[in-house]
């Protein structure tokens, strides 16, 4: 519901009765449209899924960054990351934040989702990916705190 702007606006709470009658009644109507999507349910799970925050987890040394080294462990925050796979655009939300990557993301990020800490060699070379484009994309989950780095995960 947050995302349509139905809900966010604010009522018209010293607007003539006619235009209160018209916003309530607005409102129902949106309610009515939402209740009727038999997948309702699944995109609340989802939504709260994506929402569930991490286990914080310091990537030390690395907390400014770190060198795009294959022997480098990653695995996220969360065990309850969802992934939503488009034409155009692969999205993650995990540990609170949305995070939108291109189609080739997906092979780097499937393993993760599914709980797996991997090594960075091995993230690349899966998702056929230099090891530096694995490292940035890594790095953004760091950033975030959706993700942890180590050599010893």
């Amino acid at each position: 519901m947050l995302t349509h702007e139905d809900w966010r606006r604010d009522l018209p709470l010293l607007a003539a009765p006619d235009v209160q009658a018209d916003a309530v009644d607005g409102i129902r109507k949106r309610l009515a449209e939402l209740l009727d999507d038999p997948t309702l349910i699944a995109r609340y799970r989802a939504a709260m899924d994506g929402q569930a925050i991490g286990r914080m987890m310091p990537s030390l040394p690395y907390i400014d960054g770190f060198p795009a080294d294959g022997g480098l462990r990653v695995r996220l925050t969360t065990a309850r990351a969802v992934l939503d796979v488009g034409e155009d655009v692969v999205t993650l939300s995990a540990a609170g934040s949305t995070y939108e990557f291109a189609p080739a993301a997906e092979a780097v990020l499937r393993p993760l989702v599914k709980g797996a800490t991997v090594d960075l060699a091995t993230l690349a070379d899966t998702a056929g990916l230099a090891l530096e484009d694995v490292a940035v994309l890594v790095q953004e989950l760091v950033a975030g705190q959706a993700a942890t780095v180590g050599g010893l995960l």
